[in-house]
């Protein structure tokens, strides 16, 4: 698989594939004996369907119209149909920000083009990897459902099942082609940011505005809004194939302006338009004393890693930040639109919402529901930002320097805690102020404690994502990932698959359960504090004694 760029590029993604792949293959086999568990035969199958389908259609702002309950490919989408495409856009947008900008970071492009290859051949050849990759996680995925149905002998129409992984596969794409345009722009992590940025603002604001008139035109120009237009699972809905023709455009036109961009830039340099470009000749340099720097930014690697992590948190920030305002510039309306559902109220205490008509209990279902989801995303790409820097050849450079091994990793950790710490207190800081401002009022007390608890949770991963890198930064990132999706859906299909307490336990989102309506349970925050303690003492001895990775 090295006898050319693209199977070169798909050799390098085999363990991904594997990974990210075989996670929501396991997903959706297990599916199949949970649809069974829920929806078997038995007198009362019609009615629960119909509470079901209920409780769902009262989700429709976070998760989109509900068809087809009672069978197995619309159970499928109703349970997991919004959540994946996050999933493969974290993937894609890793991927997309790390193929070009990534390599050339590295140094890895400036061989490669010393080669006879062209500019638009190394893109176009490694575009084509990703995509393959891409393909090769949903079709394990692909292979998950159907084994699912066939274990739970339930009725699937493998075709649907197909179309639906390929509208998923689409939407992907396009984060991740819009991570390789802003790396012509910026740098990888800087790319990576501002793709995750707008890959949490648009899917945030997809269900949103279709219960707001006037920001209803954003939907155009969101791919959420035309991945979520065909459901090939559900037999009512089916495939909308406008909406998958217009991704797959969207997709082609992404990557030729970042095909575009590339060509027209200098090597290592970033894309500028001409327009702005000086055309009159160059004025000679003066020439100056060369001094050391002595910017505060530049004094030491704390400062430095911290200056990179800025973009990042406020494209984060703002992005979740700009959900919450207007969930809650809209919360009345939201909240008088929720009167009919109180009726199921037995329903949503199974769920873990005890009182519908508490502001708290519906802010943690509009907003922390999948806040906690994406601040879990964010501690994932600072781990990613920690084994890139020995992925891609920078930390020899630093540890050639005077400085121990155990500082330059706790160093880094303490960047990636301190910029989670900005990132989640930004968003509080913005959402104390809306509800303040939409006189919304919450418990002061739980919405601190709700916040903390959401650095708690980057924490925890953060020192899983840290220790794992000791071991291997190759497939650091993919396993803790991982790790996160299994905890998230341990603690989703719980009351589904009526899972041991021990098992849930184990997972950091149970452990969060829904501090701004009951506060905090401290004993097991300080467990994970104690723990990451420990996982961070783990890593500092194994990163200590181990070779760095050539």
């Amino acid at each position: 698989m090295l006898r050319n760029i693209f199977l070169k590029t798909l050799r390098d993604y085999r363990l991904q594939v594997l990974i990210w792949g075989g996670g929501l293959g396991l997903l959706m086999l297990v599916y199949g004996p949970a649809y069974n568990s829920v929806f078997g035969p038995g007198p009362d199958r019609a009615k629960l369907i119909e509470d079901y389908k209920k409780t769902f259609e009262s989700f429709t702002i976070l998760t989109g119209k509900v068809s087809d309950l009672d069978t197995f490919g619309g159970f499928i989408t109703a349970k997991v149909g919004s959540a994946i495409p996050i999933l493969l856009g974290i993937w894609a947008l890793l991927a997309g920000s790390n193929l070009i900008r990534g390599e050339e970071e590295r140094g890895n492009l400036d061989l490669l083009l010393s080669t006879p290859h062209t500019r638009i051949s190394v893109f176009l050849q490694k575009w084509a990897g990703l995509t393959v990759a891409m393909l090769g996680i949903v079709t394990l995925s692909f292979l998950g459902i159907l084994g699912g149905a066939a274990a739970a002998k339930v009725e699937l129409d493998p075709v649907g099942a197909l179309l639906a992984h390929l509208n998923w596969a689409l939407g992907a794409l396009v984060i991740g082609g819009l991570a390789l345009l802003f790396g012509q722009l910026t740098t990888r992590k800087a790319a990576a940011g501002w793709a995750g940025g707008i890959m949490a603002g648009a899917y945030l604001l997809n269900n949103l505005v279709a219960n707001v008139e006037s920001l209803q035109w954003t939907q155009y120009i969101n791919p959420y809004y035309y991945a979520g237009l065909s459901q090939p699972l559900a037999r009512s809905v089916g495939a909308n194939w406008g909406g998958i023709t217009v991704l797959a455009v969207l997709v082609v036109l992404v990557v030729g302006i970042a095909l575009w961009m590339y060509r027209q830039r200098d090597h290592n340099g970033f894309f500028e338009l001409k327009l702005f470009k000086s055309g009159g000749p160059t004025p000679a340099r003066i020439a100056r004393p060369q001094v050391e720097p002595n910017q505060f930014w530049l004094s030491n690697n704390f400062a430095f890693g911290l200056r990179t992590a800025l973009p990042g948190v406020l494209i984060w920030s703002l992005a979740i930040s700009a959900y919450t305002l207007l969930i809650l510039s809209a919360f009345d309306d939201l909240k008088s639109s929720m009167q009919d559902l109180l009726n199921s109220i037995d329903i949503f205490k199974a769920l873990g919402f005890l009182n519908l008509t508490s502001n708290e209990n519906l802010l943690s279902l509009f907003i922390f529901l999948f806040v906690v989801l994406l601040v879990a995303a964010y501690a994932v790409v600072q781990v990613a930002n920690w084994t890139s820097e020995e992925n891609e050849g920078r930390l020899e450079l630093v540890l050639s320097t005077p400085q121990p091994r155990w500082r330059l990793l706790l160093t880094n950790f303490a960047v990636a805690l301190v910029s989670s710490a900005l990132m989640v207190g930004l968003v509080g800081v913005i959402f104390g102020l809306s509800t303040w401002i939409f006189n919304v009022p919450v418990s002061a007390i739980n919405t601190l404690a709700a916040f903390f608890g959401l650095w708690i949770i980057c924490l925890i991963i953060e020192a899983i994502g840290f220790v794992m890198a000791a071991f291997g930064p190759g497939w650091a990132v993919s396993v803790t990932a991982g790790l996160v999706i299994l905890s998230y859906l341990t603690n989703a299909l719980n009351d589904t698959l009526k899972l041991p307490e021990a098992l849930t336990n184990l997972s950091v989102f149970k452990q969060y359960g829904q501090p701004l309506v009951e506060g905090l349970h401290w004993t097991p925050q300080i467990v994970m504090v104690v723990l990451s303690i420990v996982f961070i003492g783990v890593a500092v001895y194994r990163f200590r004694r181990r070779d760095i990775v050539k």
